[in-house]
């Protein structure tokens, strides 16, 4: 077994999985029969101060070293268990924080120190993974492990190693013959947008844009060319909606030149600009609306999603400029939805008090190089000693040139259709329906889902915004108001809904703070077949295959985690057509934590679930008995 070992970790050591930027340069060292100390709890690793438990492992420390200063902690350890036969990948932050010292004998006092946290990413056990899976899945924790473990960075471990943050390193987690090896970090990135995994291919193009200097624009954007405008707008939309913004650099407002920049381009246009900018914008104002500045972030304290707000709103409107007659054509009402919806989030948003740099606890704890410095703590906590105000002198209504007015015009005149109408008050939350058993401050790595929701009473603050700035008068608005009274989207009321907040996971429990009127709606398709694909679900297509063909194939599927009093405190799934129960899936029993919950390169399952009723040919929802219907993870 040890030889084994150590060729897979020879494969996911090769230098040319790792893109360091100049003047830095990786180095891995190997140590054999280390001993440290060594606890987990609840999947956290312990400080070695708070455990005297000890564990000795065979381990790979990279490092990430300045030619004229090697350095002393590495960033990235992968430790192997002889015992336990198990890898553990962790990383190593600098961060602000207090060490214990004796300040005069029998005196134990606290003073401020940078200090290196260990967080453990991921677990991978040799006895239940396929010799021929390890390399691949031990590679997916590393990559992991630098870009953060979820593409919404609620807690340090979900958020970016900050040298990747800050362009300096990145890593790859597919076979070493696909990466090109020697060339510059322009031309190895741009290689890189070319591998068959678009969700790697998308890292490598927003690490270019975080790391890459501006000089290097004109080979992103040829090598964009190279794929077709097509694969390019896919890329671009992946770069979006995976990248962390925090901490605040110039990436977001290099990846909206990169969008205004292609449409110069005869091959890319300005109209495919214009619907990747639209695209943009509602996915920001949907987020926005889920998670106000005013009351979650902080409570405005971390607001990078304003200014790229801002940037993208004055973006498409640059481009609008160009072609104000195209956008108002009636296919291109998409457009003018998010042109409308960054109009009226921007508006609400303007002279809102925030820190001098946009930061949260969390981040602020982070050791960050010049010129990055420490936001004043009274800045996020308290609002009077905020001293920047969002948008000031820089109004919304006077970013509508002459030539756009007919655009805004438009916009406001279309609230007459009830689609336009519920965008107002639409919104985008996330859960982890599947973390249902995790305890309290428990790591949770189960997958993300993301959810469209209605909330009647934001369309109405959003309309009293617009009728504020004059787009509208009171007349108009009364009218608006009359109409939203008479919407009633099918979905689940999120008061009905049973999830269980826990502390530092996004939840649905979330839209009962945001609004007391959210509607469910539907889970996003995109993410909903992420979460099927992991699972096998033919035992549900050979007994029911209606409902397993609308499970995969519809776009009006609601997964969503309650709880029933039949199953005691144990969970049930229920998967919903509008109000509809189709059908429940539940846990064959409940672990005290972690019990149920399997590990898969990073991605934590609870395995098997059970298929314990179900909605028949006659629309009756009956209970199913023995034998069981499992529904086990791939």
């Amino acid at each position: 077994m040890n030889v084994e070992i150590d060729s897979i970790a020879r494969q996911v050591f090769t230098v040319s999985r790792f893109v360091a930027m100049p003047p830095y340069r990786v180095r891995v060292v190997h140590t054999l029969g280390q001993t440290i100390r060594w606890e987990v709890f609840q999947g956290h690793l312990l400080d070695p101060a708070a455990t005297r438990r000890t564990e000795t492992f065979d381990s790979w420390h990279v490092f990430l070293d300045r030619a004229e200063a090697p350095a002393e902690t590495p960033l990235i350890t992968v430790h192997w268990s002889r015992p336990a036969e198990s890898f553990f990948v962790t990383r190593q932050i600098l961060t602000h924080a207090f060490e214990a010292y004796e300040e005069s004998p029998g005196v134990i006092s606290t003073r401020p120190a940078e200090k290196w946290t260990r967080e453990l990413v991921g677990t991978i056990s040799a006895h239940e993974t396929e010799p021929d899976a390890l390399s691949a899945q031990l590679a997916k924790l590393i990559y992991l492990a630098v870009v953060g473990i979820s593409r919404l960075p609620i807690t340090s471990l979900e958020s970016p190693l900050p040298y990747f943050s800050l362009g300096e390193l990145s890593y790859f987690a597919v076979e070493s013959r696909a990466l090109p090896a020697d060339g510059s970090p322009a031309n190895r990135l741009c290689d890189l947008l070319t591998l068959a995994d678009t969700n790697l291919a998308s890292r490598a193009l927003e690490f270019a844009l975080r790391g890459l200097p501006s000089t290097d624009d004109d080979a992103i954007v040829a090598a964009l060319g190279e794929l077709g405008p097509e694969h390019a707008d896919s890329l671009l939309r992946k770069v979006f909606n995976q990248a962390a913004l925090a901490p605040h650099t110039s990436f977001a407002d290099r990846l909206v030149g990169l969008v205004g920049r292609l449409a110069d381009e005869r091959w890319f246009g300005e109209q495919r600009a214009l619907r990747l900018f639209s695209y943009m914008l509602r996915q920001l104002c949907r987020h926005l609306t889920a998670f106000d500045l005013t009351l979650f972030h902080n409570f405005g304290a971390n607001y990078p999603d304003a200014l790229l707000l801002d940037a993208l709103l004055k973006a498409t409107l640059r481009v609008v400029e160009r072609q104000p007659e195209w956008t108002l054509h009636p296919e291109q009402r998409p457009l003018r939805r998010a042109v409308r919806s960054g109009a009226l989030l921007r508006k609400h948003y303007e002279g809102l008090r925030v820190p001098d740099a946009p930061t949260s606890m969390g981040e602020n704890t982070r050791v960050l190089p010049p010129p990055f410095t420490r936001v004043p703590e009274e800045q996020i906590t308290e609002h009077g000693k905020r001293r920047r105000v969002l948008f000031a002198d820089d109004p919304t209504d006077g970013l509508f040139s002459q030539r756009t007015q007919p655009v805004l015009k438009q916009i406001f005149h279309e609230l007459n259709d009830e689609r336009e109408l519920q965008e107002l008050g639409t919104a985008l939350f996330l859960d982890r329906p599947l973390g249902a058993l995790k305890l309290p401050g428990e790591v949770d790595r189960t997958p993300l889902v993301s959810y469209v929701a209605f909330s009647r009473s934001i369309a109405s603050r959003r309309l009293a915004t617009a009728t504020s700035a004059g787009w509208f008068d009171d007349n108009r608005h009364r009218v608006l108001r009359s109409q939203l009274a008479t919407l009633a989207p099918a979905g689940l009321p999120a008061a009905e809904s049973q999830c269980v907040e826990r502390p530092g996971v996004v939840s649905l429990a979330d839209a009962n703070k945001a609004a007391d009127d959210f509607v469910i709606l539907r889970s996003t398709r995109g993410s909903l077949a992420e979460l099927l694909n992991l699972y096998n679900w033919q035992p549900l297509a050979a007994r029911f295959p209606a409902i397993h063909a609308w499970l995969h194939e519809c776009s009006d599927v609601l997964f969503i985690q309650q709880r029933h009093a039949q199953l005691g405190h144990l969970p049930r799934f229920e998967f919903f057509r509008g109000a509809e129960l189709q059908f429940v899936l539940s846990t064959r029993s409940s672990p005290s934590t972690m019990g149920e919950y399997r590990e898969f390169g990073g991605i934590e399952l609870l395995t098997p679930l059970v298929l314990c009723q179900i909605r028949d040919e006659t629309g009756r929802l009956i209970e199913l008995s023995e034998p069981d219907i499992l529904i086990q993870a791939r």
